[in-house]
């Protein structure tokens, strides 16, 4: 059966048989590997096997460490209903496309927690139910409060009135 194999230093060495390939793979205490058995004549790579297989398991856990479509709008406590209008709209817009969104509601100085609740409410309610699915609680990271939300499978309204609700963090 022939081969073309590719040496160990990626050098072209053409078409040879499968016995002199093998031969060549032991002289220089590599392994020969097969890296495209469909093609015509099937080609053969000189190579360490233990190498090879470290590196088609490092592009399967790469290729599974995909990121998430997710977007972040930040919110300041006393924002302006135009510019609290249009970060509306740019959520939505993420929603429509499908992505989750992260909605952080900054707290500068010392706004007062509740604060930032209300315009948490806010956010969520002008949003609506019928686009919005709220994923986990709203948590504090420091002084931000955050919510992450995805589009709407199923309704599922948070109430943010209850303190007991939110996480510290």
């Amino acid at each position: 059966m022939k081969l073309y194999v590719i040496g160990s230093e990626g050098e072209q060495l053409g078409e040879m048989s499968k016995i002199d390939a093998l031969n060549l793979a032991r002289e220089e205490g590599l392994d020969l590997i097969e890296v495209a058995p469909n093609a015509k004549p099937p080609v053969a790579k000189i190579y360490s096997w233990s190498k090879f297989k470290y590196q088609q398991e490092k592009k399967k856990r790469d290729s599974k460490a995909r990121p998430i479509d997710q977007k972040e709008m930040w919110f300041n406590t006393f924002i302006g209903e135009g510019d609290f209008t249009h970060k509306i709209e740019r959520v939505k817009e993420f929603l429509i496309k499908k992505h989750s969104v992260k909605i952080t509601v900054k707290g500068k100085n010392r706004v007062s927690q509740k604060l930032l609740r209300d315009l948490l409410n806010k956010i969520i309610f002008t949003l609506g139910d019928t686009i919005l699915e709220v994923t986990e609680i709203p948590k504090f990271e420091g002084r931000n409060l955050v919510l992450i939300v995805r589009p709407n499978k199923n309704k599922k309204i948070i109430d943010l009135k209850d303190e007991n609700k939110i996480k510290n963090t």
